[in-house]
């Protein structure tokens, strides 16, 4: 299973346990603890033995009770058997309070939650040997993100309309078959299988890759004309089409371009003007995610 783990631990660090199984699920990464996947009267070792298998990594939490422990042990063992077969990280150490590695783990790279006050430094870290883009906002979800009915409101105050099929929330597109897409938006494909509609709200490109979408680019009309030294609230523009900022996080902005992650959709989206008097332009793509 893709962007899953497997947490061996103690349970005298199942607090801590606990906090990293949120927190990485926070960030789409799936989780295997004890107390959430064994019923009452299943095999505890059959059980086991099936999520090492079927997660993606093992993470094995540190600590003096845990190198101790028969259990974390045998966990390990079963978890380094695959590593060496498939050739590949299946596991990652993470030391929780000092204790000294085990011969089975000596050479490895270990992630460091010794010091709780770099837990956030550490936690970023082990998201990115993992594979996975870290969302800052998912991991404070206190901070200041805005919320869909802001977002809303924002488009609302702008004179901006609030969009309805097929422009409401045009990522949901993305990776349709061209078929489907067609039907959906009551479009029709052209020579290269591109799907344009065209209104006096807004123009949009389902863009054909294969048999298939893989980006989306919709020019919303009531922008125009911006220019390119111009700002804009891309909050506001996103929420005409029913995006709010608290599903996003802004990895990068300029004047003319603000660029944003959907982590859990795993989409790369631009707001921008792409030139002098244009209207402002929204992209939603999976294919540029990440970099």
């Amino acid at each position: 299973m893709r962007n899953s783990i497997f947490l061996s631990h103690n349970e005298a660090d199942k607090p801590f346990a606990r906090r990293l199984a949120a927190d990485l699920e926070h960030q789409g990464i799936r989780c295997w603890l004890d107390e959430a996947e064994i019923r009452v009267g299943e095999s505890l070792i059959e059980k086991i033995r099936d999520g090492i298998d079927n997660m993606e990594y093992v993470v094995v939490i540190l600590s003096p009770d845990s190198v101790a422990s028969p259990w974390v042990q045998r966990e390990v063992d079963v978890a380094m058997n695959q590593e060496i077969q498939g050739r590949r990280v299946k596991v990652l150490p993470v030391m929780y309070r000092e204790c000294a590695l085990p011969g089975f783990l000596l050479g490895k790279k270990y992630a460091n939650f010794t010091e709780s006050a770099k837990y956030d430094a550490a936690f970023e870290g082990l998201v990115k040997d993992i594979g996975v883009v870290f969302n800052r906002r998912a991991f404070n979800p206190d901070g200041a993100a805005g919320t869909l009915g802001r977002a809303l409101d924002k488009a609302w105050k702008g004179a901006l309309p609030v969009l309805f099929r097929p422009f409401h929330r045009p990522f949901q597109y993305i990776g349709m078959s061209i078929q489907d897409a067609a039907r959906a938006t009551d479009g029709t494909p052209n020579d290269v299988g591109n799907i344009i509609i065209d209104t006096d709200d807004c123009h949009m490109c389902l863009t054909a890759e294969g048999n298939y979408v893989s980006f989306v680019e919709v020019d919303l009309k009531a922008t125009a004309p911006h220019y390119q030294n111009q700002e804009f609230d891309s909050e506001a523009v996103l929420g005409a089409f029913s995006v709010g900022l608290n599903e996003l996080e802004l990895v990068r902005k300029q004047t003319h371009c603000h660029t944003y992650y959907d982590h859990k959709k795993r989409l790369k989206i631009t707001v921008s003007c792409l030139y002098d008097e244009a209207p402002i332009s929204v992209g939603f793509g999976s294919k540029y995610y990440g970099m």
